[in-house]
């Protein structure tokens, strides 16, 4: 479904983060090559996106900036440009980043493509680029378009540590998809398949009222589900919520997050670990109706849990919570759609 659809005019910037798995000096030379006329930025922290962010705001803003990495280079330029009250410009996802979630979730192609396209896209003198409009969560002050508590955020941790502690001769081994399964059925299934109690999980409406989804995936308004409501209070294994379909991937772990401008899909999905492993391909693609799953579509949830918990924020986790709450921000991004601009050539 495509919401929102935009041009912006073509003022370009490229940044590029160095510390992203597939980030490098190379594909910013790439970058200055087939877009000569355009910005380029390589970073490395926190403070060479904020001296970007505040050229901008000094100078001429661009139009559209390519973030080269994962969801956390994109997250934390968003962060940085409403720190700077900037308006946000059009923003071309290029996965350079391990899981590349929200990149996935836009169509984007290869890095070296994306490129490509915008190159094109100059060559024929386009004054502009075709993008989506995408909603964003808020979570404990960041923006993101996916946050979870639960399995995602563990394999995420489970993955980041089996990286670090891999003999260098491995790590081609332990990286990307190949290491995310590795982690998945060695480190975090075995543990969920041999704990002895489950966690437990609270979910309770602060928003407008809440949508649930009959069999064939249509919305339809749950009764009785105004603030303070509790949509749920059980075991679970994933607790989260996003505006994008994906988890990183390829995992539409969020299948709904697009159904509804403005509302965010917040699910919660209470299989066993054992019972889940038996539905990886279903999960995967996003199969509705699945057994133990229970989703929504919300604008503000608090999570309560019965534990300290992992929670990852767009990629990155933050540490352990008891509680997390997840609002669907004031601020909204365009994202520039691939799939149109390609199809332009």
């Amino acid at each position: 479904m495509t919401v929102g659809a935009y041009e912006y005019r073509m003022n370009i910037a490229i940044v590029v983060n160095l510390n992203a798995r597939r980030g490098s000096e190379r594909f910013a030379a790439w970058a200055r090559k087939a877009l000569p006329g355009s910005k380029v930025v390589a970073t490395r922290t926190a403070n060479d996106v904020k001296a970007f962010v505040d050229d901008a705001a000094r100078g001429i803003a661009p139009g559209v900036v390519l973030s080269g990495g994962g969801d956390g280079t994109a997250i934390g330029l968003l962060d940085a440009m409403r720190a700077r009250g900037l308006a946000f410009p059009a923003l071309g996802l290029v996965p350079l980043g391990t899981g590349n979630a929200w990149a996935i979730g836009t169509n984007a192609p290869s890095p070296r493509a994306a490129l490509e396209s915008m190159q094109r896209a100059v060559a024929r003198g386009d004054q502009s680029v075709p993008t989506n409009d995408f909603s964003l969560l808020e979570v404990e002050g960041r923006l993101t378009p996916f946050a979870d508590a639960g399995w995602g955020a563990e394999i995420l941790h489970d993955y980041k540590v089996q990286r670090a502690q891999a003999p260098g001769v491995f790590k081609r081994i332990v990286e990307g998809e190949l290491g995310y399964f590795t982690s998945l059925f060695g480190r975090t299934i075995p543990r969920n398949v041999m704990a002895k109690k489950r966690p437990q999980v609270r979910v309770t409406n602060l928003g407008e009222k809440a949508f649930t989804f009959d069999p064939h995936g249509n919305p339809i308004e749950l009764p009785n589900s105004g603030p303070g409501t509790v949509l749920y209070d059980g075991p679970y294994g994933v607790a989260g919520a996003g505006t994008t379909m994906e988890l990183g991937f390829g995992l539409k772990a969020l299948h709904f997050a697009r159904t509804m401008p403005g509302f965010m899909h917040a699910r919660v999905y209470a299989a066993t670990a054992a019972q889940a492993t038996l539905r990886i391909p279903q999960l995967w693609r996003g199969v509705h109706p699945l057994p133990h799953s229970h989703d929504f579509l919300l604008t503000h949830c608090r999570m309560e849990f019965d534990r300290e918990v992992p929670v990852e924020v767009g990629g990155d986790v933050i540490g352990l919570r008891r509680q997390v709450e997840y609002r669907i921000a004031p601020q909204r991004v365009s994202v520039v759609d691939w799939s149109r601009l390609k199809a332009r050539a």
